[in-house]
């Protein structure tokens, strides 16, 4: 591990993102470069954690001219493993009013965050999600989460972070992690809420951030999962991504990953 920006330490503000990242290349992402500034002006300092086995610098476009701190990490233990690290380099921001878990799964955000923000800063509960799904049981999707006010500091919640183990297979990390955070939040009686939620995006069962890409965005959530760009036909209407998103925004997200 080791921090390759100039800053170092953890901004003096209530209001911390920290954004997990995978790459095998050193040139940052369009759509990680968005995610970043999009916080940023909402207002967010920002621990980006890069996951990759190349500790070359990464190279930001001349448009970025933030103060993220960037910490560097061997590629092992997933986005969980990124977010549980950040913790454990900075304690400090478990206690911070606004702290949200993020992820460049997702393309965008092709316009403001200010929307997304503002719901999440003005959920009623401990924990938010921009997603939940009712697919295997009830839970909240973990591409996009939010924490108030020492949550993340409760010894239980505390407990999952630094228990965790490396694992290699996604779908062991989706059921050990994904669904069982969900359960630790539940049983240990946590409110929990979501900005969209999954009755108003697709049928029981079914995965929004998948399945209901298009209402999603039409809802106000301005991504799209990267995976849905790289394999259109996991859904029905894959194909029809690069023009819907083109047409709404002036984008294509192909140059986005």
């Amino acid at each position: 591990m080791s921090i390759e920006s100039e800053r170092k330490d953890l901004a003096d503000n209530d209001r911390i993102a920290v954004v997990a990242s995978f790459g095998t290349s050193t040139t940052v992402a369009r759509s990680l470069e968005a995610m970043v500034m999009g916080l940023e002006k909402c207002n967010y300092s920002v621990i980006v954690v890069r996951a990759s086995d190349d500790s070359t610098p990464l190279r930001w476009s001349k448009a970025y001219s933030g103060n993220a701190v960037i910490v560097r990490k061997p590629n092992v233990g997933y986005d969980f493993g990124s977010w549980a690290l950040a913790l454990h380099i900075y304690p400090q921001l478990r206690t911070r009013r606004f702290v949200l878990l993020t992820n460049d799964s997702l393309v965008g955000p092709f316009e403001s965050l200010t929307g997304v923000i503002a719901d999440f800063e003005a959920s009623p509960g401990d924990v938010w999600s921009a997603t939940n799904t009712t697919q295997f049981f009830p839970h909240i999707q973990s591409f996009f989460m939010g924490f108030h006010s020492g949550v993340l500091d409760d010894p239980a919640v505390k407990d999952f972070w630094f228990s965790l183990r490396v694992e290699t297979d996604k779908q062991r990390i989706i059921g050990k992690y994904e669904l069982g955070f969900s359960q630790l939040l539940f049983g240990e009686g946590f409110a929990v809420s979501s900005g969209f939620a999954s009755e108003r995006v697709v049928a029981a069962g079914l995965n929004p951030s998948i399945t209901g890409w298009r209402r999603l965005v039409e809802l106000g959530f301005p991504f799209v999962k990267r995976e849905l760009i790289l394999n259109p036909t996991l859904v029905h209407d894959g194909g029809h991504i690069p023009e819907f998103i083109q047409s709404k925004y002036g984008i294509d997200p192909r140059t986005w990953i």
